[in-house]
């Protein structure tokens, strides 16, 4: 019986890991195949489009692809539509939109993406929001938002990913955030003092466009 049982977790086990390298392998072709270079916008899901955020996330997308950057987003509503919205309907269009979405969240899908993935996995879908993505931008946000920037930061420390601009829109917002990572972590010698300087937080849209133009700049001059 401890044999049948074991290989039944052991083929459970494999179709898992199977179909995240199946997901991965067709999420990778999808996202490379986008006009390069591109960045990645993560923000909440339950931000509506009263919210002066929500505008913010869908100009500075607007203005992305109009500069020919393309935007990765989670697919889902909030800030994720509110940035596929803004480069689905940019006035040149040159840059394009995907979402990367998870299943059985109850989200769907938001209208305005290019191409849209569903996963089956959280960590499936950050590892393609953050491998192929020059710069990015965080706006407001629950519990996935701050999962995402974590990660960010994280791969970015321990050099699994490369330098990376990290942009956060919102100084009233992000504000206590940054009050405690000085007045808690810093103190106590948990993060160094580059870790800090990782970020920009900036409520100027013309000042997040420009760091993150030209980081893509320096991108396309590199290939």
């Amino acid at each position: 019986m401890k044999i049948f049982s074991r290989l039944g977790l052991s083929c459970s086990l494999f179709c898992s890991l199977f179909r995240v390298f199946y997901q991965l392998l067709g999420g990778a072709w999808k996202v490379s195949r986008l006009p390069k270079p591109m960045v990645s916008i993560f923000g909440g899901a339950r931000l509506r489009e009263d919210d002066h955020y929500f505008s913010k996330a869908q100009t500075l997308a607007g203005r992305l692809a109009d500069a020919g950057i393309s935007v990765l987003t989670g697919g889902g509503p909030g800030v994720m539509e509110a940035a596929s919205c803004g480069a689905y309907h940019s006035q040149l269009g040159k840059g394009q939109s995907i979402g990367i979405s998870v299943r059985d969240l109850g989200e769907g899908r938001n209208p305005c993406t290019h191409h849209y993935l569903e996963l089956d996995y959280f960590f499936a879908r950050k590892w393609l929001l953050t491998r192929y993505s020059s710069a990015f931008v965080v706006f407001p946000g629950g519990y996935g938002t701050l999962d995402e920037l974590a990660e960010v930061l994280t791969l970015i420390q321990t050099k699994k990913l490369g330098p990376a601009p990290i942009v956060l829109v919102g100084k009233e917002y992000w504000g206590p955030f940054i009050d405690w990572l000085c007045g808690e972590t810093f103190k106590h010698g948990l993060i160094s003092q580059d870790a800090m300087e990782m970020f920009t937080v900036t409520d100027d849209l013309d000042h997040a466009f420009r760091i993150v133009e030209n980081e893509c700049r320096r991108c396309l001059e590199r290939e």
